[in-house]
């Protein structure tokens, strides 16, 4: 069993994690304004030749983040990934557990909590190479373009609610994993 006000702590992970994730969405948009500002400032410092092979290089390391977020989804977001959560550190908000089942959603939470964060910040990732593409190169259509995968691969990844409630009830219910 897990106590009603531990549960609500336990639930309100999600609102923080919305929060990060509302601060990874900004930041993409204001790499767009900066980029904007500083190209119309001053242009693009490299040549075409370097341009072009600083383009290359920005569109091989998102394939490579692309490639990786795939791979972290299907191995550190599943259920199982976050049931073997033994090497996860309780977050500070969650160490008032009082019982193994309070303790087993704690980790879980904490997992899951902390497996959405780097989730965000390699699609992030993405949004600094198209920044990078944009400041360095003068390709600001790659920039938007990446800028909007990040955006969309962000919406994906949004921590929906249920999803963490549906986390809390199985454990609750003892059905987890």
């Amino acid at each position: 069993m897990i106590r009603p006000e531990f549960r609500k702590t336990l639930l309100d992970q999600q609102t923080a994690v919305v929060v990060l994730w509302g601060f990874f969405a900004v930041s993409i948009l204001l790499y767009i304004v900066i980029a904007h500002f500083v190209l119309a400032a001053r242009g693009a410092p490299l040549g075409p030749a370097a341009a072009r092979a600083t383009r290359w290089i920005i569109w091989a390391l998102v394939l490579v983040d692309a490639v990786y977020l795939l791979w972290w989804r299907r191995r550190r977001l599943t259920r199982a990934a976050l049931a073997d959560s033994a090497k996860t550190k309780i977050l500070r908000a969650l160490e008032e557990h009082r019982t193994p089942r309070e303790r087993e959603a704690a980790l879980v939470v904490s997992t899951y909590v902390t497996r959405k964060v780097v989730g965000f910040a390699i699609i992030e990732a993405i949004a600094v190479y198209g920044l990078m593409a944009g400041l360095i190169g003068g390709f600001l259509e790659d920039q938007y373009l990446l800028s909007a995968l990040s955006l969309v691969l962000l919406g994906v990844e949004f921590p929906t609610k249920s999803a963490l409630e549906t986390l809390v009830a199985d454990i609750e219910a003892g059905t987890w994993p």
